[in-house]
C-alpha cells in the first residue's frame, strides 16, 4: 500500500473541520476527492435517489502545502464524520500538523486512489481513521457537479432576506411538525408552517407552485448572507453561495407548469 503526506497549513485547519461539522448534518458520511487544484467534500442522504446533498469546494493549496503536483486525483470516505471531527479538535491547537493517506489504486479509474486509512499528526497526538469503501456514498466530481447544478438549468428563483429566515427558523423550532411549506400564488411568495404561521418572504414574477420541505434542513442553509436565494430546478432546489452548494429535494405541485 502506497503512501503521501502532506503539511497542513494550520491557520485553515479550523475553517476546515468546520466545513466537514457542517456536512454531518446532512448524513455522518463524508467523501473527500483531493486533487492537485481543489478539495471537494461532500455529504449526500439518501441513496436510490439524492434527497439531499452539500458539498464545499476550496484550493488544495490553501489546506496543504503543496510541493510537488498531484497526479491523481485521492477519494476518502469518513464514515462517522461527526466524532472525527471531534477527534481532530483536539489538534488544533499544534502549529505542526500533519496529514498522511495510505492508498491503493481504484479498480475502475486508474487515475484515482481509494484511500484505505488516513493519519493526522499534531504534536504528541495521533488521530487515525480506517476509510469507508467507495461504494459506501455515491461518487460525484467537481465536472458532474458543474453540470447538473448549472443555474442556467433553474426554472426561477426566490429570495428570503436574513432577518425573515431567522424568523422562520426560531418559528419552526417552537412548533412539532416535520414539514414546511412554500407557497406561490400569483408570484406572492409565502412559508407556512400548517395552522401555526405563515410568513411572506418575497414577490416574484406571476406565478403559481407549492413544494413542500422538511424543516430539519433550514440548519443546513449557509446564512451569513443579507439574502439567501432559493434557485428551483425540476425536481430540487439549490442555495448557492461562493464556497458551497446546498441542493435539496422536494415534492412539488405545480399549478402552472408552462410559467
Amino acid at each position: 500500500m502506497d503512501k503521501i503526506k502532506f503539511k497542513v497549513k494550520t491557520e485553515k485547519f479550523g475553517d476546515f473541520l468546520k466545513k466537514l461539522e457542517d456536512l454531518t448534518k446532512i448524513s455522518p458520511t463524508i467523501k473527500l476527492k483531493i486533487d492537485n487544484d481543489d478539495i471537494l467534500i461532500y455529504s449526500v442522504l439518501g441513496k436510490a435517489a439524492v434527497l439531499a446533498f452539500k458539498n464545499y469546494m476550496f484550493k488544495t493549496s490553501d489546506l496543504f502545502e503543496m510541493k510537488d503536483e498531484l497526479e491523481n486525483t485521492f477519494d476518502i470516505v469518513i464514515l462517522e464524520g461527526k466524532k472525527f471531527v471531534k477527534n481532530l479538535e483536539f489538534l488544533q491547537s499544534n502549529e505542526k500538523i500533519t496529514f498522511e493517506i495510505s492508498y491503493k489504486q481504484n479498480h475502475d479509474d486508474d487515475t484515482v486512489m481509494d484511500a484505505r486509512a488516513i493519519q493526522l499528526v499534531g504534536g504528541k497526538l495521533k488521530i487515525n481513521l480506517i476509510a469507508g469503501e467507495h461504494y459506501e456514498i455515491r461518487d460525484m466530481n467537481k465536472t458532474s457537479l458543474s453540470k447538473g447544478l448549472d443555474l442556467k438549468n433553474k426554472k426561477w428563483s426566490f429570495s428570503i432576506k436574513r432577518n425573515d429566515y431567522l424568523d422562520i427558523k426560531k418559528l419552526s423550532s417552537i412548533n412539532g411538525t416535520k414539514l414546511l411549506n412554500i407557497n406561490v400564488v400569483k408570484g406572492l411568495v409565502k412559508m407556512t408552517e400548517t395552522s401555526a404561521w405563515e410568513l411572506e418572504i418575497d414577490e416574484i414574477e406571476d406565478r403559481n407552485a407549492s413544494f413542500i420541505l422538511n424543516k430539519k434542513f433550514l440548519s443546513c442553509i449557509n446564512d451569513s448572507k443579507e439574502e439567501i436565494t432559493f434557485h428551483i430546478f425540476e425536481t430540487f432546489m439549490l442555495i448557492k453561495d461562493e464556497e458551497s452548494n446546498l441542493m435539496l429535494s422536494f415534492e412539488q405541485d405545480w399549478s402552472d407548469d408552462d410559467v
